[in-house]
């Protein structure tokens, strides 16, 4: 097995919008801190895997398609490319053209100039429930489903890299924020490799759709943001600590699987909502129930498919996913062994539960059928098997 990672700066060196709220309609330039992308690769005798995570809201799948291309030039075994999003709201807009050419070229030529090394791996798995940073942004809804989940990598009987994943919404700052910011998931890196500085780290959002830090939070800024942050930081450090089962990493495997989808607007009735909504959630829903009336008129705009993928490591595998799944789609995973993480593979809505009753902001943008919704939960199942 070989085995590499490696972190560049991926700030816009241009002004340019950031992207998430609907406010944030003017070009910025001030930096807070700085942007990443994270880069991992593994290679075996079949083929190498570069898994990517970017501090961005979303990339488009067009970005990983024309990535994976130039570096299959670059291999004689097969090349697969998965970018992911830590989905801060306070990165340069993935929507520009040129900001997208700009990353392009950055992950393509840091992942060209990686030396990946052969060496023996070996590679350990923990999970555990931790809702410090974020719980159900729904009234009166609890979930069972937030996780902080670790997967170690050592080398020589020395941790060598780790990679976090965690699923709660990192939009602890405003909208109005006048800065970029790579919010919890950059912060929360920048501490880890503070604590340990000979270990490579790496941040994937897992489903989190409908898990934030409404009801957690002190305030919305840099300082309510760091205090959450340092409470994830302390969680990963008490885990890193602890035994692990480590197990030889000598092998890869990768599937996919093109989806298409089916997208409904069937009428949702908000004369007569519950009383224990909050004003925010209220003032939410009826902002939901306009973007669904501006999509029913732009039905050219929805994705008519998505494309789900798993990468296997031995023992253990990521599943990734490009829509903003509520945590309850973990429970079609083999959470054992697997790991789910979205915003990947592109950027697609939110997709609320199979049994979910109440109506909330997230209902309206999730546009697909019930019977698309359980065919997702089929493919992820058969991936995260």
């Amino acid at each position: 097995m070989k085995f590499q990672h490696k972190q560049i700066i991926i700030n816009a060196d241009f002004p340019i919008t950031p992207a998430g709220f609907i406010q944030q309609t003017k070009e910025i330039s001030e930096i807070h801190d700085d942007c990443h992308a994270r880069i991992f690769a593994f290679a075996d005798e079949q083929m190498v895997c570069f898994l990517i995570s970017c501090d961005n809201l979303g990339l488009p799948l067009s970005l990983q398609q024309q990535l994976a291309e130039r570096l299959q030039k670059q291999y004689d075994l097969a090349v697969h490319v998965t970018i992911s999003a830590t989905h801060t709201h306070f990165a340069p807009n993935p929507k520009s053209e040129r900001y997208c050419d700009f990353l392009l070229n950055q992950l393509y030529t840091a992942c060209v100039e990686m030396e990946l090394v052969e060496g023996q791996y070996e590679i350990a798995y923990q999970r555990e429930f931790f809702d410090g940073l974020g719980k159900s942004r729904i009234s009166h809804h609890e979930a069972k489903h937030i996780y902080v989940q670790l997967l170690h990598i050592f080398k020589d009987g020395k941790r060598a890299a780790l990679m976090i994943t965690h699923n709660v919404h990192p939009t602890i700052h405003n909208g109005d924020t006048p800065y970029f910011t790579a919010e919890y998931p950059g912060y929360v890196i920048s501490q880890c490799q503070n604590l340990y500085p000979q270990v490579g780290f790496t941040f994937f959002q897992g489903a989190d759709g409908d898990i934030s830090t409404r009801f957690t939070r002190s305030s919305q800024d840099w300082d309510g943001m760091k205090e959450l942050g340092d409470r994830l930081v302390a969680k990963i450090n008490e885990m890193m600590k602890e035994p692990l089962d480590l197990r030889p990493l000598d092998h890869l495997d990768y599937e996919s699987i093109d989806f298409p989808l089916t997208h409904s607007f069937e009428e949702i009735d908000i004369t007569n909502l519950p009383a224990h909504l909050t004003p925010r959630e209220i003032e939410t829903i009826h902002i939901g129930a306009q973007v669904r009336e501006n999509l029913s008129h732009r039905l050219d705009t929805l994705d008519q498919q998505l494309l789900l993928s798993k990468v296997q490591l031995s023992d253990y595998q990521f599943v990734f996913a490009p829509n903003e799944l509520f945590s309850s789609y973990n429970d079609f995973i083999n959470l054992k062994h697997s790991i789910l993480v979205c915003y990947s593979n592109g950027y697609s809505p939110y997709v609320t539960g199979l049994a979910d009753d109440f109506i909330t902001y997230e209902t309206f943008t999730d546009t697909l059928t019930p019977a698309c919704k359980q065919q997702y939960a089929k493919h992820l199942e058969h991936l995260g098997k």
